[in-house]
């Protein structure tokens, strides 16, 4: 359901019909008119018109810059995404030659295990057996190192992997804010758009209805004028009734009665 709220835009008021509340409607307003303020500040020649197709300009370019904005961090996010999936194909080789050098080394401990077991079976080549047991354990050694090194680097891009989803997930984040901001952007020039639209439609009529009262104006004086003519006319038979008024009265008084009679 829509409210009807009152707003005052650079000195009228307009009565909106708004899913918005009060408040929100008179910041926006506040908005408008710090923005119709600064177009108009000492430019006496612009006209009401001229300053609301100035902001609305400015809003849309404004609107403009928010998407590419938008656009510039979502090729940023897709950059961050493949780095993660190259990452994780990293990981996923890293993995398959840790198990590799598991299973080698599993298979050299084994052969370890028979050398050793070689050794105590056959004195006579103990020597020998003990420099190949001896090798085996430094190459076992190796891999253990190996191995470490491995496990060092799988927990590096573990991190790396942990680092890039937190920076993936703000700037989903950031993307859903400015998202948000857009969008919210959106509905304010939409809505500023159709109080345009009423404003010209509002100074329109204002016009429409100021002329009419200059015409009025204009009929009211001419009719004041012939009145003002009339009452001087008036005023003017008064005065020439008021100078006859005593050569009537000796014409109408009584005649003199003849003497003894």
């Amino acid at each position: 359901m829509k409210n009807k709220v009152l707003v005052k835009i650079y000195g009228r008021d307009y009565l909106l019909a708004t899913e918005e509340s009060q408040g929100y409607s008179d910041r926006l307003a506040d908005m408008l008119n710090e923005k119709l303020r600064k177009v108009m500040n000492g430019k006496s020649e612009l006209s009401r018109l001229d300053g609301a197709m100035l902001v609305a300009l400015e809003a849309i370019d404004e609107a403009y810059k928010g998407t590419k904005s938008i656009e510039n961090i979502r090729s940023q996010i897709k950059g961050y995404v493949d780095a993660a999936d190259k990452a994780k194909a990293d990981l996923e080789d890293a993995r398959k030659e840790i198990a590799l050098l598991e299973e080698r080394c599993e298979k050299l401990k084994a052969e370890g295990k028979l050398a050793v077991e070689s050794a105590s079976k056959m004195a006579a080549g103990q020597n020998m057996i003990m420099d190949k047991s001896n090798k085996q354990t430094e190459q076992i050694r190796q891999l253990n190192t190996r191995l470490t090194t491995v496990e060092a680097e799988k927990a590096e891009m573990n991190a790396n992997m942990r680092r890039i989803d937190n920076e993936k997930k703000v700037l989903d984040n950031a993307m859903r804010k400015l998202e948000n901001e857009n969008r919210s952007l959106n509905e304010a020039i939409d809505k500023y758009e159709k109080g345009s639209a009423l404003f010209m439609d509002k100074a329109d009529k204002l016009e429409s209805e100021n002329n009419t009262l200059k015409e009025n104006i204009k009929a009211f004086e001419r009719e004041n004028a012939f009145l003002k003519e009339k009452v001087a006319q008036l005023e003017a038979e008064k005065q020439s009734a008021r100078s006859a008024q005593p050569a009537n009265r000796v014409t109408l008084s009584a005649p003199a009665k003849p003497n003894g009679k």
